[in-house]
C-alpha cells in the first residue's frame, strides 16, 4: 500500500467470507470490484475489467460499500482515485482514498472491522453516507418496466438472473397481485389421487394439483387416496364459512368504553347497512364487542361468499368503524383516544385457539371408513397397528402443547394453496386440523376437521392464468365454489394424513428415509467438471492421438434420454452427479478439425446407493416385504454395480466391442465416488427405447438381437473359472443362497398380487409360490448347466440395432450394471418375454433358441445340444417370473412402466408353453 500502515499477514475476512466485494460508480458506470487490501486511510481494488472505465488519479468515485457475500458490510460514501498501478494479469489494481477526515475514519473503521472480525458492526450505522438506493419504474405495470428491474437487479447484486429473463405472465394484469415485478418463481406441480368423494359439492373421482418439490408427497397422497376408495370413498361437509376481523377502540376511560360497547349492540342493524353499501358480497353475521378497560375489541363476523374475504372484511369494517366513531360525536363521555383496524384479535395469519375452537375461514370436514383388507394391502398395515399410534401421538401433542392433532395436512394445504393462487402466509392457520381414529367394524373409522380453512375461489392470486388452470381442473374456478374446494382440500388432508401414520406405524417412513451412511466427507465430481480438458483426456487414449485436442464441450439440450431403472430411481434419492449426460465434442489434431463427435457421459450411483433405494421402496410395499428385503438387501444382484460395467467395457475381445456404444473414456475415482463412462451417443437406431411398444420387433429383428447376443456370450462359454479370476464380476446367485431367501420371493409375489391383479392374478401367486417350493431342485439344475457372461437385462429398454450398409441389422447392447454369471439363456428368455405376444407359438419360440444356440456353437467353437439349450431356456423363464419381474412389480408400484403388463402376460405365456402350469 503506498499510504497509511495496513495489519500485514492476514486475510481479508468477515465472518465465513473470505472475499469482500466493492461496489462504486465510476463517472457513469456501476462496478463491482475485488477488495485487495486495506490500511487505515486507503484501500486497493480490482476493478471488474468487463466493465470500460478510464482510471486516472484524482478521479472521483461515487456511493462505495462493501459487501461480505450478498450482505452489506460497511458504506463508505464517496472516495477518489489515489493511484492506478499493475498488479496481475486480470488487470489493474485501482487505490482510493479520500480527502475528508470523515471519509479515511470510514475507511479506517471498515479496516478494524474486518481484522477484528466483528459481524456485530456489519451494516450501515451512520446516515448521509450516500443516497438510499431505489428501485426503477415502481407503479409501473409493463414488460419494459419489469426489465428495467430485472437490469438493476443484476447490476446490484451482481448474480446474472438469467432464468428469471422470461415470463409468462403479464404486468399489466398484475396490478392488484405484486409490486415491482420481477419475474416468477416455477415449482413443479404433481398430480395426487383420484380421491372417490360423496360430498355436498364435491362428488365423483377428483384429483388435487399439487405444487411441491418434496419428493414422495403426491405418492403419499395418492396411497392414502387409493385406500380411501378402495373402502367406500371420502364423505365431505362444510359445517360453516366466516371471516373476522375485530379493531379496536381506545377510549379515555372505562365509562366511555362501556358506554360504546352498549351503543354498538344496540345498533348492530345498522351497521350491517354500512357494510352492504361497501360490498355486496360481504354479509355481516354478528357485530359483537368485547371490553378490557378503556379498550373495546369489537369482532365483525362475516362471510364472505366464494372469496377469502381478508381484503374484503378489511374495507367494509374501516367503513363501518369509520361510521361508528362519527355517531358518538353528541356523547361526551365517549372520547376516542386511538383506534386500530386490527389488533390481532381475528386470529388473522396465526394459529389461535379462538380459530380451532369457533372457525376462521371455512371450517369442513371429512371422514371415511377403511377396512381391515385395505389397510393391509394398500397402506401395508394394520387396524390395531394405526390405533396405537395414533394413540401414542396424541399423547405426544398433548404434552407438546399443539392446538389440534394432525400427522401433517400443511403438506396438502401447502402445495394446493400454491398451485391454486391462495394466500400463502394463510398456510399457517390453515393448517389448523383434528385427526379423529378409532375402531370400527374390523376396521377404522377417520374423521379429518379443519376448522380454519382461508380459501377462496375468485379473487387474489386464483385468477392468475397457470392457478385458474389448476382451479378448473378440480371444478373449482369462479363463483359458487368454495366449498366444493374446501372438501377437496379436507379429502386429500385426510388421504395424506392416514398414508402417512401408516408409513410410520408400519416402520415404512423410517426406512424410505433412510441415508447413506459415511463417515467421512466426500467431494462428489460435479457437472461443472466435465470441460474440455476432461474429454481430451479420454478421447487422446480412445483414438491414440496425444496432439488432440479438444475445442469445446458442447452440454446437448434439445433430446431426451432413457436410462436404467437403477440410475433414475436411485437418482431421485442422492444430491450428486448421476444420470445421463450428452454432450457434443468439437476437437482438432494439429491444424486439421475433425468432425464433431456426439458422447454420453454415464455417472452412475453407488451399489450401497442402489440398494438403499430399492430396500426404500421394498419398505414402503409393507412391513414383511421390507423386513425380507432388508435381511437379504445385499444378495440380490446389485452389489458391484457401479464398478461391473466400467470393467466390463474395458474389454477388447472385438466380439464384445461389436456389440456395444463405442467407448471414448472410462473414469474411476473412488474417494470421490465418481464412476463415470464416455460412451457414443447413440443416434440413427433401429428400435432404441422400444420396450414400451415393440410392434417393430419382427422376425429379422429378434434374429439379429440374438446372433448378436451371442457373440457376446461367446466370449467368455466355456471359461467360468476365467471369468470369477478376473475379480470384477460381483459373487453370482446360486441355488443355496436362492432357497434362503425364498421368504423375499414370495413377498415380491404377494404385493404384485395385492397391488396389480388385473394381470397378476392369484393362480399367478399358486405357481410363483410352487416355484419357490422347489427353488432348491430346478434352481440347482440351472447352477450346474454351461455358464457365462450375461447381460442380465437383456430387453428393449437397454439395446437397439445399428443398421449397417446393405440393410443388415446388429446388436447395440448398453446398460451393463447386473451383468453376472449365468447361463447364456437367461438373456434369450427376457428378451423373447418382452418382443413376443401371448400369442407366440412353441414353434416360434423354439425356432428362436435355436437361432442362439447355433450362432453361439459358431462364434464359440463348440457343440451345444438343443435339449441342453432348452433346458437352459425353461429354467431360466422360471428364474425371471420368481426373481426379476418380480421386482420389476415392486418398481412399478413407485414408477409406471409401460411395458410391466404386456411383458409379464408374455412371460407367463411362454412358461406355460413349456411347462404346461
Amino acid at each position: 500500500m503506498s499510504t497509511g500502515d495496513r495489519r500485514t499477514g492476514r486475510r481479508l475476512v468477515f465472518g465465513e467470507h473470505e472475499i469482500l466485494d466493492a461496489h462504486l460508480r465510476a463517472g457513469s458506470s456501476y462496478v463491482i470490484c475485488r477488495l485487495l487490501d486495506v490500511s487505515r486511510d486507503a484501500m486497493r481494488v480490482l476493478p471488474d475489467p468487463e466493465v470500460a472505465v478510464d482510471w486516472r488519479a484524482g478521479m472521483p468515485v461515487k456511493n462505495v460499500r462493501l459487501f461480505a457475500g450478498d450482505e452489506l458490510f460497511r458504506a463508505l460514501g464517496n472516495l477518489s482515485v489515489v493511484s492506478v498501478e499493475p498488479e496481475d494479469p486480470r488487470g489493474l489494481s485501482v487505490l482510493l482514498s479520500s480527502r475528508s477526515p470523515s471519509g479515511r475514519a470510514w475507511i479506517w473503521l471498515a479496516m478494524e472491522d474486518i481484522f477484528s472480525g466483528d459481524e456485530a458492526r456489519m451494516g450501515v450505522t451512520e446516515s448521509g453516507l450516500g443516497d438510499v438506493p431505489r428501485i426503477p419504474a415502481r407503479g409501473l405495470y409493463t414488460e419494459a418496466a419489469r426489465l428495467e428491474r430485472l437490469t438493476y437487479a443484476r447490476r446490484m447484486s451482481g448474480a446474472p438472473m438469467r432464468h428469471v429473463e422470461h415470463s409468462r405472465l403479464d404486468p399489466r394484469k398484475l396490478t392488484g397481485n405484486i409490486e415491482n415485478l420481477l419475474g416468477s418463481v416455477e415449482i413443479p406441480v404433481g398430480l395426487a389421487g383420484p380421491l372417490r368423494f360423496k360430498g355436498q359439492k364435491a362428488r365423483g373421482w377428483l384429483f388435487a394439483p399439487l405444487a411441491t418439490t418434496e419428493g414422495a408427497l403426491v405418492a403419499s397422497v395418492t396411497r392414502g387416496a387409493r385406500a380411501i376408495s378402495e373402502s367406500s370413498g371420502v364423505t365431505t361437509r362444510v359445517v360453516s364459512q366466516r371471516m373476522l376481523r375485530v379493531p379496536l377502540f381506545v377510549l379515555s376511560d372505562m365509562r366511555g368504553a362501556s358506554l360504546f360497547a352498549s351503543w354498538i349492540r344496540d345498533h348492530v342493524q345498522e351497521i350491517r347497512q354500512q357494510v352492504r353499501q361497501v360490498s355486496r358480497y360481504a354479509n355481516l353475521v354478528s357485530v359483537r364487542p368485547s371490553l378490557l378497560g378503556n379498550m373495546v375489541h369489537v369482532r365483525f363476523v362475516y362471510e364472505t361468499g366464494d372469496a377469502a374475504g381478508q381484503n374484503m372484511t378489511t374495507t367494509t369494517t374501516w367503513h363501518a368503524c369509520q361510521w361508528l366513531m362519527a355517531q358518538m360525536r353528541p356523547f361526551n363521555e365517549i372520547r376516542f383516544d386511538n383506534f386500530i383496524i386490527e389488533a390481532n384479535l381475528s386470529g388473522d395469519k396465526k394459529v389461535a385457539f379462538q380459530s380451532f375452537i369457533e372457525g376462521r375461514g371455512t371450517r369442513v370436514t371429512a371422514e371415511a371408513f377403511l377396512t381391515r383388507e385395505v389397510l393391509e394391502k394398500v397402506l401395508k398395515v394394520s387396524p390395531e397397528q394405526l390405533i396405537r399410534s395414533t394413540n401414542g401421538f396424541l399423547a405426544g401433542s398433548v404434552q407438546a402443547g399443539m392446538i389440534g392433532f394432525n400427522i401433517n395436512i400443511a403438506n396438502v394445504i401447502g402445495a394446493m394453496f400454491a398451485a391454486t393462487g391462495q394466500d400463502i402466509a394463510c398456510v399457517h392457520e390453515s393448517s389448523l386440523g383434528q385427526l379423529h381414529l378409532v375402531p370400527a367394524d374390523e376396521g377404522v373409522y377417520a374423521s379429518m376437521l379443519l376448522p380454519a380453512l382461508i380459501v377462496g375461489t375468485v379473487g387474489g392470486g386464483t385468477g392468475l392464468p397457470t392457478q385458474n388452470d389448476y382451479l378448473q381442473l378440480m371444478g373449482c374456478a369462479g363463483p359458487d365454489k368454495v366449498t366444493r374446494l374446501a372438501e377437496i382440500i379436507a379429502g386429500f388432508c385426510l388421504a395424506l394424513d392416514l398414508s402417512t401414520l401408516s408409513a410410520i406405524a408400519s416402520g415404512q417412513f423410517a426406512t424410505a428415509h433412510e441415508k447413506l451412511g459415511r463417515n467421512r466427507p466426500t467431494e462428489w465430481f460435479t457437472k461443472e467438471e466435465l470441460t474440455p480438458l476432461f474429454f481430451e483426456r479420454h478421447l487422446q487414449r480412445a483414438l491414440g492421438d496425444e496432439q488432440l485436442q479438444v475445442t469445446a464441450a458442447e452440454p446437448v439440450t434439445d433430446v431426451e434420454l432413457g436410462s436404467s431403472i437403477l440410475t433414475e430411481l436411485t437418482a431421485r434419492k442422492v444430491h450428486k452427479l448421476v444420470g445421463h449426460f450428452p454432450y457434443r465434442l468439437r476437437w482438432r489434431s494439429g491444424p486439421k478439425r475433425g468432425r464433431p463427435i456426439d458422447v454420453l457421459v454415464k455417472s452412475k450411483p453407488l451399489d450401497d446407493e442402489v440398494i438403499l433405494m430399492i430396500n426404500s421402496m421394498a419398505a414402503m410395499c409393507g412391513a414383511r416385504l421390507g423386513a425380507a428385503h432388508a435381511r437379504f438387501k445385499e444378495r440380490t444382484g446389485f452389489k458391484g454395480c457401479h464398478t461391473v460395467e466400467l470393467d466390463l467395457y474395458g474389454q477388447p475381445d472385438p466380439r464384445f466391442r461389436r456389440h456395444v456404444p463405442g467407448v471414448f473414456g472410462i473414469h474411476r475415482d473412488d474417494d470421490r465416488e465418481a464412476y463415470l463412462l464416455v460412451l457414443e451417443r447413440l443416434q440413427g437406431m433401429v428400435l432404441m427405447d422400444s420396450a414400451d411398444d415393440v410392434s417393430g420387433w419382427g422376425r429379422a429383428e429378434i434374429e439379429a438381437a440374438l446372433r448378436g447376443l451371442a457373440e457376446i456370450h461367446a466370449v467368455w462359454y466355456g471359461r467360468e473359472a476365467e471369468l470369477r479370476a478376473t475379480g470384477w464380476l460381483p459373487e453370482p446367485m446360486t441355488a443355496a443362497s436362492m432357497v434362503e431367501m425364498a421368504e423375499l420371493w414370495e413377498g415380491l409375489a404377494v404385493h404384485a398380487v395385492e397391488e396389480f391383479p388385473k394381470w397378476f392374478r392369484k393362480d399367478d401367486l399358486k405357481l410363483h409360490r410352487r416355484l419357490v417350493h422347489s427353488l432348491g431342485r430346478w434352481w440347482g439344475e440351472l447352477e450346474g448347466l454351461p455358464r457365462t457372461l450375461i447381460h442380465n437385462d437383456f430387453n428393449p429398454r437397454n439395446l437397439c440395432l445399428r443398421p449397417l450398409p446393405g440393410g443388415d441389422l446388429r446388436l447395440c447392447v448398453y446398460d451393463w450394471e447386473l451383468a453376472t454369471l449365468g447361463v447364456p439363456q437367461h438373456d434369450v428368455a427376457e428378451l423373447l418375454a418382452f418382443v413376443l405376444t401371448p400369442g407366440s407359438s412353441e414353434e416360434e419360440v423354439s425356432h428362436y433358441v435355436g437361432v442362439h444356440r447355433r450362432a453361439l456353437e459358431q462364434s464359440a467353437g463348440v457343440s451345444i445340444s438343443p435339449e441342453l439349450a432348452h433346458l437352459a431356456y425353461r429354467r431360466s423363464l422360471q428364474d425371471l417370473v420368481v426373481n426379476r419381474f418380480a421386482m420389476y412389480a415392486m418398481a412399478h408400484t413407485f414408477r409406471h412402466y409401460g411395458f410391466m403388463e404386456r411383458a409379464s402376460l408374455t412371460l407367463r405365456h411362454l412358461l406355460q408353453v413349456e411347462t404346461g402350469e
